[in-house]
């Protein structure tokens, strides 16, 4: 929405969408084993036709086609239009990460992002963040890099990087 909000256009280039092999990080944000069956989409963002975002989200295959089976005919649109739509979702806070140069995911992103565009992603490092949107106790997981690109797109609030935690369970005070 803030990279919309700055741009004259946002478009989806979906890149894959179906079968994927989970990395354990996502597995266990998922809450589930990494060989379980999992789908996946991996778009470019661009505004104003220049790609600013490399966006990856899972999910376990069985929510795929039940909780969140519009994910599958999404095409080109924004997966935020599904997000926000649906009153029911939760999204937990965000989790920032930085990619070190050579590593598994640096070097993924870096490919998909040369294979999609033709161009280098500008930086040995890569920028993320990620969090889990829940609905009727089905986790989809959106991970989301930040090319250098974004830059060029001052957004008049930015975001505060705050770690992200898990939940403290709430201590029970005996009342109801």
């Amino acid at each position: 929405a803030r990279i919309a909000s700055v741009s004259g256009k946002l478009t989806v280039r979906v890149l894959r969408q179906g079968p994927v092999r989970l990395q354990p990080a996502e597995a266990q944000r998922l809450g589930c084993p990494a060989g379980a069956g999992a789908h996946g989409r991996e778009v470019i963002l661009l505004a104003d036709g220049v790609p600013v975002v490399y966006a990856r989200s899972v999910l376990q295959a069985v929510h795929a086609r039940g909780t969140w089976k519009a994910i599958r005919g999404l095409g080109s649109r924004s997966l935020a239009d599904l997000l926000f739509g649906q009153p029911a979702a939760r999204r937990s806070g965000f989790e920032f990460a930085r990619f070190a140069p050579g590593s598994g995911v640096a070097a993924t992103v870096h490919r998909r992002w040369r294979d999609a565009t033709g161009t280098d992603w500008g930086r040995r490092e890569v920028w993320a963040r990620c969090s889990v949107f829940t609905r009727r106790g089905a986790p989809l997981l959106v991970t989301e890099c930040f090319a250098p690109t974004i830059a060029a797109f001052d957004a008049p609030q930015r975001a505060r990087a705050v770690p992200w935690r898990a939940p403290t369970p709430r201590p029970s005070s005996g009342q109801p």
